[in-house]
């Protein structure tokens, strides 16, 4: 995918021409129409540059670099910037406001090529969030990007992938948008959005600060999701993908929603892996993780471990897609479980702060690292570093913070001024 507004801004009008021209030519095919929509380009950023006003004031810092999506401690501090800007304080699966639930997942970046997988995974992944929390599904929203070469068909195969997870739920689609990423100015063939879901809170919220010292922690078995299928696609292990076409956290999550005395919380081993779901709560409740790690490894679905295995990809950094519950009643959680062939069981515990935030039973820290275990061949080139310190990062984007919140401040005045 190439981005021609991009080339008109970073380079000289002339050598901008000339290699807009170039791509318009590798997507489009030689026309008489690709010099003028070139000079339409240039002429458009030069316009745009008397609008500078509206740009942000840069951190100096991009986002790869930033480890932003990465879901690692890069991510995490991001997100905490987020949450500032909004004016929130902790890390939860999904929200909630008058027993109203909400969340959205973006679209798997590495799926673009493969929709169907992408829609299934994401759509999964939403429902996931809200049920997670304790949440009856009401409906799910769809935002849908296709890049202006991206054949039709790529967006039926997307609504097939969302639809089979809302049909198995009986769950309706309430809304959706469909546009071109960039309009007529972004060349290839990827698409991106992502899937909300909304639900109505049933009877208890199973927030992660009501995770406490003592409690159990029981682990359903992984299958994975979007990132172990894109694993599987691109490192050649087709058979694997099969595995991740499951929605056993889904009704997991909807067992312990129609029990809600026999669990206090529950949340999903996503984003970083098992080692930045600790790491979450721990902020909120000053605990630590105790795990039994070869209990761990035995739930994560046997042909998925085996992949990572044999890549070797740190399984306690990676989205597995396992869900986790906190509970004073393990007992009951495993027989309900159990008897509705959820595979299950008791991987730790949680206690007072040790230190760290997870710690295997002999000691050993579970420490998380800059990006998210790295899952596809390009991730390992890429490595699990940034060429910037943690305290280069936060320093960035607090002075970037900084002037979006003046930005904000003032035009929130000018309008309320205007209705005063």
């Amino acid at each position: 995918m190439v981005d021609l507004e991009g080339i008109a801004r970073r380079l000289p009008k002339d050598e901008a021409r000339k290699e807009i021209i170039r791509w318009l030519e590798f997507y489009k095919g030689k026309r008489d129409i690709n010099e003028r929509i070139a000079d339409s380009i240039i002429t458009e950023v030069e316009n745009s540059k008397k609008a500078s006003i509206y740009e942000p004031v840069l951190s100096g810092i991009k986002a790869g670099d930033a480890g932003l999506g990465s879901r690692g401690i890069g991510d995490h501090i991001i997100h905490q910037k987020i949450l500032e800007m909004a004016g929130k304080k902790e890390f939860e699966d999904a929200g909630i406001a008058d027993d109203i639930i909400a969340s959205i997942d973006g679209i798997h970046s590495r799926l673009s090529y493969f929709p169907f997988l992408a829609g299934f995974h994401a759509t999964k992944a939403t429902l996931r969030d809200i049920m997670v929390k304790g949440a009856e599904p009401l409906g799910v929203i769809l935002d849908i990007h296709l890049a202006d070469d991206v054949d039709v068909s790529y967006l039926l195969d997307f609504e097939a992938g969302v639809t089979t997870v809302t049909d198995f739920l009986g769950v309706p689609i309430l809304a959706g948008s469909t546009l071109r990423i960039g309009g007529d100015l972004v060349l290839g063939e990827r698409i991106s959005g992502g899937v909300g879901a909304i639900g109505k809170l049933k009877s208890k919220f199973f927030a992660r600060h009501n995770v406490r010292e003592g409690m159990k922690i029981v682990m359903t078995q992984g299958n994975g999701g979007g990132t172990i299928s894109a694993t599987a696609i691109y490192y050649g292990f087709p058979e694997v993908i099969e595995e991740t076409l499951s929605l056993d956290e889904l009704v997991t999550c909807k067992i312990i929603s129609n029990n809600p005395s026999i669990a206090e919380s529950m949340t999903d081993v996503t984003n970083g892996g098992l080692r930045m779901d600790a790491i979450e709560i721990s902020e909120a409740n000053r605990l630590s993780f105790i795990i039994d790690s070869e209990k761990f490894l035995h739930l994560i679905n046997p042909k998925v471990l085996k992949m990572l295995n044999e890549l070797q990809i740190d399984p306690f950094g990676i989205s597995i897609d396992s869900i986790l519950i906190f509970t004073n009643n393990e007992d009951k959680v495993l027989e309900l479980l159990n008897k509705n062939k959820i595979k299950a069981d008791v991987i730790g515990y949680v206690t007072t702060y040790k230190g760290y935030p997870i710690l295997t039973e002999d000691g050993k820290r579970l420490e998380p690292r800059f990006r998210e275990s790295p899952y596809t061949p390009v991730k390992k080139v890429i490595g699990n570093y940034s060429p910037y310190t943690i305290d280069d990062i936060e320093k960035h984007l607090s002075n970037a913070v900084k002037f979006s919140k003046i930005r904000k401040e003032n035009v929130l005045k000018n309008l309320k001024s205007h209705f005063a």
